[in-house]
């Protein structure tokens, strides 16, 4: 049985720590080995925590801010497993979650990622209605999420996640690696990983900065210039799609806000407003 080992950075977490170890002690799949990275935390809280753990199967590593991608390859470089899994601090994994993927990933030499369907837990609920994946799909946009489960052997002929990404674009970065590679990403069709909502987190600020999200796709597609080239028509073929589906979106929205204004023109509306605010 092939050892996994889940990779686990942390920067101040202490008060969800627990229950993202939590989860990874209660994997059915019993070959597995837990990495800490603590990346340089100055929380009382996390640092006790980190310090009390005693299990044989964690080891625990201190950094000193490297980041989430810089952490997450100082663990993988410590790690013994074939298999490479990350789980963030905060977030959880199935008890199942580890035992699928890696019976997926052994079924077919092809498939070099797998990862699942996932919920949300937290500041919001409910199940995280990420697209299904596609080839063409990531072409476009990142639809995987980092906690996956990939062979640490690829991560060592890509090079690594690339620790000059930002706002945690790392993830997609790294996954068009593999796809460069010649694998193939599988996505098992259940919700087995746990994706905790902050009230802050890195992408609520980079999704806020258009001009940032651009630079960064930028440097993606940058980055992979020979894999675009090599996939140009498929690539040609979805952002087409994707600039109808926009100019749709957009369309019917202004359409809506032509007849709000209308609406909302309509003397006894405008009596109501006037009356709601000066109260």
């Amino acid at each position: 049985m092939k050892k996994v080992s889940v990779i686990m950075p942390c920067y101040n977490d202490g008060k969800y720590i627990k229950e993202a170890i939590a989860s990874v002690e209660a994997q059915t799949y019993p070959e597995w080995e837990l990495i800490i990275i603590d990346d340089g935390s100055d929380d009382k809280e996390t640092i006790a925590i980190i310090d009390s753990i005693q299990n044989k199967k964690i080891k625990i590593y201190h950094t000193e801010h490297l980041r989430p991608a810089g952490a997450r390859n100082y663990g993988i470089e410590h790690a013994d497993g074939e298999y490479i899994l990350p789980v963030d601090s905060d977030d959880k994994i199935d008890p199942t979650y580890m035992e699928k993927a890696v019976q997926k990933i052994e079924s077919d030499k092809k498939i070099g990622v797998v990862y699942c369907e996932a919920d949300l837990f937290g500041e919001k609920t409910g199940k995280w209605e990420l697209p299904a994946y596609s080839f063409e799909k990531m072409l476009l946009d990142n639809v995987v999420f980092v906690t996956a489960l990939f062979y640490r052997e690829d991560w060592e002929k890509i090079g690594g996640f690339n620790t000059n990404m930002q706002a945690g674009m790392e993830d997609y970065d790294f996954w068009l690696g593999i796809l460069e590679l010649g694998k193939e990403i599988y996505q098992i069709p259940e919700i087995l990983f746990h994706y905790r909502i902050k009230p802050v987190s890195r992408t609520t600020g980079f999704q806020s900065d258009y001009i940032q999200v651009q630079q960064v796709y930028r440097q993606i597609y940058d980055n992979h210039k020979k894999f675009y080239e090599q996939h140009q028509e498929k690539y040609a073929k979805v952002l087409r799609d994707a600039l109808i589906e926009q100019i749709a979106i957009r369309t019917k929205y202004e359409n809506g806000f032509e007849k709000a204004k209308k609406y909302y023109n309509i003397p006894i509306i405008k009596n109501i407003i006037r009356k709601i605010i000066a109260n």
